[in-house]
């Protein structure tokens, strides 16, 4: 853990700060500091059969949704959550200035008791 969901719909695919969208994710994720990046995941999915809002085409939309592992106080999740929606949302403002779009992100945590792993990825990013 972190994992990490990206949807956004089909009509802004082109886009390049959609294109880019998921190492911002990854950037921000690593920056927020109480990440392993061993347990790093993000799933990038495109949305072609959505509607958003009043259904008009143009509309566009990104959703980015965190799920972690428990464990860290409330203080530490809220910082790094707000870390993380500043630069995304940072990063896909250009887009919103010249398109419609809507962006929302949320994270939540898992409890460890329902919570499995096989990862030897982080021994393998020691040795490297």
């Amino acid at each position: 853990m972190p994992h990490a969901w990206i949807e956004y719909s089909g009509n802004i695919a082109d886009q390049t700060e959609v294109e880019t969208f998921g190492r911002c994710v990854h950037a921000a994720m690593t920056e927020a500091g109480i990440f392993p990046i061993a347990g790093i995941r993000i799933r990038i999915n495109r949305i072609d059969d959505c509607l958003v809002g009043d259904m008009n085409p143009d509309n566009g939309f990104v959703h980015l949704s965190l799920r972690i592992g428990e464990g860290r106080d409330a203080q530490t999740k809220q910082e790094a959550a707000d870390l993380i929606f500043d630069r995304t949302s940072s990063h896909l403002k250009p887009l919103a200035d010249r398109a419609r779009l809507a962006y929302a992100m949320e994270m939540q945590e898992i409890p460890s008791a329902y919570s499995y792993k096989m990862n030897n990825l982080h021994k393998h990013l020691k040795a490297s």
